[in-house]
């Protein structure tokens, strides 16, 4: 039987993310299917203050290393809401599928997501930047 991991939000962004979450899939289009598996992920959350978030755990702006686990390519991006996307300084929305999978995974756990050439999976490597951890609560 796989582990099951605790997943955490911290109570700072938890309102933040259900709110873009009921915008994003009150449509019936499947544009956000997989949002689902956030909004699961969501929903058997642990919510804790911002200084108890475990400084492993990928959160709203955390500047995050990863791996693609087939091309062994090195990546970092930073996980943002989605009016501070930007594609070129590697700014992921919540509401993309890599940003949707990345939120709430913890350092050395392997995350799927769908990308436009396919299923794609990355290892989370290293968490370069995570607010909580450095007392920035109010990103």
């Amino acid at each position: 039987m796989a582990e099951t991991r605790r997943v955490f939000f911290n109570t700072h962004d938890i309102d933040r993310i259900r709110g873009f979450l009921e915008l994003a899939t009150s449509s019936a289009s499947d544009r956000y299917v997989h949002l689902r598996g956030l909004r699961e992920r969501l929903a058997q959350a642990e919510v804790v203050p911002p200084g108890e978030m475990p400084p492993h755990t990928v959160t709203m702006n955390t500047r995050v290393k990863v791996q693609d686990v087939d091309s062994k390519e090195h990546m970092e991006f930073i996980l943002v809401f989605p009016q501070d996307a930007d594609y070129e300084q590697k700014k992921v929305s919540l509401l993309a599928p890599l940003g949707a999978a990345l939120l709430g995974s913890q350092i050395g756990q392997t995350v799927r997501y769908q990308a436009p050439g396919g299923t794609s999976t990355i290892l989370v490597e290293e968490i370069l930047y995570q607010p909580e951890a450095s007392g920035d609560y109010d990103l």
